[in-house]
């Protein structure tokens, strides 16, 4: 068989990697996610797949309402979650998640917004433009130690931790544990490439060669001035504390003699010259076999 471009002939040869524990991702928002659970799903795309949808009440009786033969099925578990769900088949998955830097992931969340493409309502656009300033004091959950929030959030403190009982060291403190025990393997966004191939060595992936996915309009960009940034760093004080100590033990894995640059400049090249082909390829991708989506309510509900 002739070898995938950028792919070693024993490489290519290799099976759709079947854990014997299941795989988790943990997917806080706009943390390039959305990239990494189609990686995922292509990786893993002859095992079930459960996602979780966001409505963790909903989620978890969904998932508690699968039946024996599915869940013997399923291999995979996406989605935005708790870090400690109380449902023994996800909480002893081996989870994977990435982090972002609070303020590039709080920037590119109000993009997001401003784009109209998480379907909250227009409150925060006045005279047809968008209020920046009134969204950033909306009280909106996902402006403020987000990260840190999943990290720390279980069963029992959802739905949200309540950050002003504990002091920004113990809040931080507490997720950076969590992160260090409860996840097994994670990946800082702005070294994407970087937790990708870390990712794969752990996981015994093939190449994991992506097209990014749920990106900006470079032609519609929000403006965001020092006032801004200075009050998303007010909110998001225990995530920046959670995702500096986080990205030092990430450094320290790359920089260690272990760690593959070559390779990393070889998948770089190849995920660079390959990206059309790679674009058909998710077209025409077969994804997983079955997805377990919780139901949506019905219309007497």
């Amino acid at each position: 068989m002739r070898p995938k471009i950028g792919i070693s002939a024993s490489e290519a040869n290799q099976r759709t990697p079947r854990p014997a524990r299941r795989i988790r991702f943990l997917h806080i928002p706009k943390t390039a996610g959305t990239t990494l659970a189609k990686i995922l799903c292509r990786q893993y795309s002859r095992t079930a797949t459960f996602s979780f949808e966001g409505n963790f009440q909903a989620d978890s009786a969904h998932f508690r309402a699968l039946s024996k033969r599915q869940l013997e099925g399923l291999k995979l578990i996406l989605g935005h979650s708790l870090c400690i769900t109380g449902i023994p088949e996800v909480d002893e998955a081996k989870t994977l998640t990435l982090l972002r830097h609070p303020v590039a992931r709080v920037k590119s969340f109000c993009q997001h917004v401003y784009e109209g493409k998480n379907g909250l309502p227009s409150a925060h656009f006045s005279g047809g433009s968008f209020d920046l300033d009134r969204f950033l004091e909306s009280g909106n959950p996902e402006l403020s130690n987000l990260q840190a929030w999943t990290l720390v959030s279980g069963e029992q403190l959802c739905p949200r931790v309540d950050f002003d009982s504990l002091s920004a060291g113990a809040a931080g403190q507490l997720a950076v544990d969590h992160l260090f025990s409860k996840v097994a393997h994670f990946g800082i966004q702005e070294y994407f490439d970087e937790s990708l191939l870390l990712f794969a060595q752990a996981l015994h992936w093939s190449s994991p060669y992506y097209v990014s996915r749920n990106r900006r309009n470079p032609r519609n960009l929000l403006r965001f001035e020092e006032r801004h940034l200075q009050r998303i760093e007010e909110l998001n004080q225990v995530d920046l504390a959670v995702y500096h100590t986080a990205r030092d033990r990430f450094l320290e894995k790359i920089q260690a003699p272990g760690f593959d640059r070559a390779r990393l400049r070889r998948f770089q090249k190849f995920n660079r010259l390959g990206h059309p082909l790679f674009v058909l390829r998710e077209a025409l991708a077969f994804w997983p076999k079955k997805i377990f989506r919780p139901k949506p309510p019905s219309a007497s509900a």
